[in-house]
């Protein structure tokens, strides 16, 4: 099994080995370059990825075609549009690398097909659920509406450090919900 595979499989829960190895059958790797779209608003979300290197970011794109940014994923990180993936419905969102990035496929047929097969690997998909997206979730909407837009930026850069040197302004502002100039102040010390 790819190491950076089983550190992101074993980061989320424990597994036996035995269903790291059957695991390891099912997961295609990939390379796709930089802006790549990996999924388009209004598909159904097919796959499940592991992203072994690179960057991503999830948008909505509006009626008057303006794209405003819900969150991104970086290095060892896991990547879907959540209720697409599990409904198997079409997505309000679209996935998009910001680098060239290594990625592990599992699609939603085989993916469910683990879950019905090992009881352990269901305890797992719990575990991805509660520390992916109910805690992810919850801060995003209790950011949005606690937070100033300088508390917002100061704790998107403790998540993300190394952010701006990956992401343009522009998409920082975006998932901010803030203006571009807004966020020149705050990054000048001026608010």
């Amino acid at each position: 099994m790819n190491p950076a595979l089983k550190s992101i499989l074993l980061y989320i829960h424990p597994l036996p080995e035995s269903i790291l190895e059957e695991i390891d059958l099912y997961f295609q790797e990939q390379t796709f370059p930089k802006n790549h779209l990996l999924l388009k608003e209004g598909r159904p979300c097919q796959y499940l990825w592991f992203m072994e290197k690179g960057a991503a970011r999830y948008f909505h794109t509006t009626e008057e075609g303006k794209e405003a940014n819900v969150w991104f994923s970086f290095d060892q990180d896991i990547l879907a549009s959540a209720p697409s993936f599990v409904n198997q419905s079409p997505t309000h969102e679209s996935i998009q690398l910001m680098e060239d990035s290594t990625l592990f496929a599992i699609s939603f047929h085989d993916f469910h097909r683990l879950l019905q097969k090992h009881h352990t690997f269901a305890l797992w998909y719990i575990k991805l659920i509660e520390k992916f997206y109910i805690t992810q979730i919850e801060d995003r909407i209790g950011d949005l509406q606690f937070l100033s837009a300088k508390q917002r930026y100061e704790k998107l850069l403790l998540l993300f450090p190394d952010i701006s040197n990956r992401v343009s302004l522009g998409h920082i502002a975006s998932y901010l919900n803030i203006t571009q100039e807004t966020l020149s102040r705050i990054r000048a010390g001026k608010m």
